[in-house]
């Protein structure tokens, strides 16, 4: 890297951690947690400083302990009054990991410049600042996964043993985090072989699934203990009914208690409701129907941008979309006059701009698949596993950055144009 580029590596890391930590501790600086998973992870977190396990009452296995066991490490050293603020400090400062990885990404893929533009995108990105002031899974999963892709290419790059194991050991810490990546290394696999003239791939699978298995394996000795069934998590069987039954949405625990008293086959751990009979039975009676309702579903998630609902909270919780097609008529200075007009225009600018981008540069790059499809398939991979349970912004974002990664070289190509268009 030349200096150049050095100075603008750690200004777009200032910019980084300066938004953050503003949305953290002068915008947003008491988040209303009710309704959402907050208290949830909070009270898992309490429960794991207290040396009581993974516990809600009873022991669960509905989510994985790697978010919990960072609430519980926050609150063992900083005390129970400041675990939500210290939490979303360091998720802040994650966001400076985010846009370094980000940043080493686009490097090693395609140039300097790239990497620059990824960096300052993902800084920028309101999606990921608000996000970083959550207590919920979404900044660590996000980071996580990316830290999964660089291991992957570094792997790729040095291929000894070490670089293998460690990208396994990660990829089983990020199954430990969310379930939905349990079967991640499939994809990861798929993808190797088409980089089978750059490794050994059978022993390089070896050793990455050696070391995803050491993390994974404990995890799930303990859920086969104490719950008879040896799974990474449970929960999903519940989402894929939900999925296919009524408007495919994810009930509250109240509404699911009053529809799931068929169901029950008697008394056990998840497996004591027959989820995925059910579910089949009404896919069966009306497939159609099944696909038409998860299309519509998996629109509506692409549609809505993550991060809005929390800006409107912030700001106001007006809907600008009502605003602009109801039948009120609102006049344009009206639909201005809402504070939270721009910082979801804001969002929504780089929702569905980087979204296009990436399809731009996909097809633009089209005879380079092999260069870029990592990207794709990895989206790809969350899209179709949430499609099948239930599917809402919220569990799509984590795969955002890599939609903001692939835009990065549409935005550097067109920053590169309009500057020679300015010169001449």
């Amino acid at each position: 890297m030349s200096k150049k580029s050095k100075r603008k590596l750690c200004f777009i890391l200032i910019v980084t951690l300066f938004l953050r930590l503003f949305w953290v501790l002068i915008v947003d600086t008491s988040p209303d947690l009710e309704g959402g998973d907050g208290p949830f992870y909070l009270h898992l977190g309490d429960q794991l400083a207290r040396g009581l396990g993974l516990t809600y009452g009873e022991p669960i296995a509905v989510v994985g302990p790697v978010y919990p066991l960072y609430l519980a490490f926050v609150q063992i050293l900083f005390g129970v009054e400041d675990v939500i603020l210290v939490a979303r400090v360091g998720q802040a400062f994650m966001g400076v990991g985010f846009s370094l990885l980000m940043f080493d990404l686009g490097r090693r893929w395609v140039g300097t410049e790239v990497g620059l533009v990824a960096a300052g995108l993902i800084a920028l990105d309101l999606r990921f600042i608000v996000e970083s002031g959550s207590i919920s899974t979404e900044t660590l999963l996000s980071f996580l996964l990316l830290i999964n892709i660089w291991l992957y290419m570094l792997a790729i790059e040095r291929n000894t043993r070490k670089w293998w194991v460690i990208f396994g050991v990660v990829l089983g810490i990020t199954t430990l985090t969310r379930g939905v990546v349990q079967y991640l290394p499939v994809v990861f696999v798929f993808v190797m072989f088409f980089q089978r003239n750059r490794i050994n791939i059978w022993k390089s699978c070896l050793l990455f699934l050696t070391g995803f298995i050491m993390v994974v394996l404990p995890w799930v000795i303990r859920n086969w203990i104490i719950f008879g069934n040896p799974t990474i998590a449970h929960g999903g069987a519940a989402h894929f009914w939900m999925g296919a039954q009524g408007d495919g949405r994810s009930l509250r625990k109240y509404e699911m208690m009053d529809e799931i008293n068929d169901l029950r086959i008697g008394d056990g751990g998840a497996d004591r409701y027959r989820y995925v009979e059910d579910a089949f039975d009404i896919i069966m009676n009306d497939p159609v129907g099944f696909l038409s309702l998860r299309s519509v579903r998996l629109a509506e998630a692409y549609m809505q941008p993550f991060g809005t609902v929390s800006v409107g909270e912030v700001f106001g919780t007006t809907s600008i979309k009502n605003l602009v097609f109801d039948d009120s008529r609102s006049t344009l200075q009206e639909i201005f006059r809402q504070p939270s007009l721009l910082p979801k225009l804001w969002i929504y600018c780089f929702h569905f701009g980087s979204i296009l981008a990436s399809f731009f540069y996909m097809y633009k790059e089209r005879h380079l698949v092999v260069v870029w499809m990592i990207f794709p398939i990895i989206i790809f991979y969350f899209t179709i596993v949430y499609s099948l349970l239930t599917i809402i912004p919220r569990y799509i974002f984590p795969v955002m950055s890599l939609y903001l990664l692939m835009s990065a070289c549409v935005f550097r190509d067109l920053g590169k144009h309009i500057y020679s268009l300015l010169k001449n």
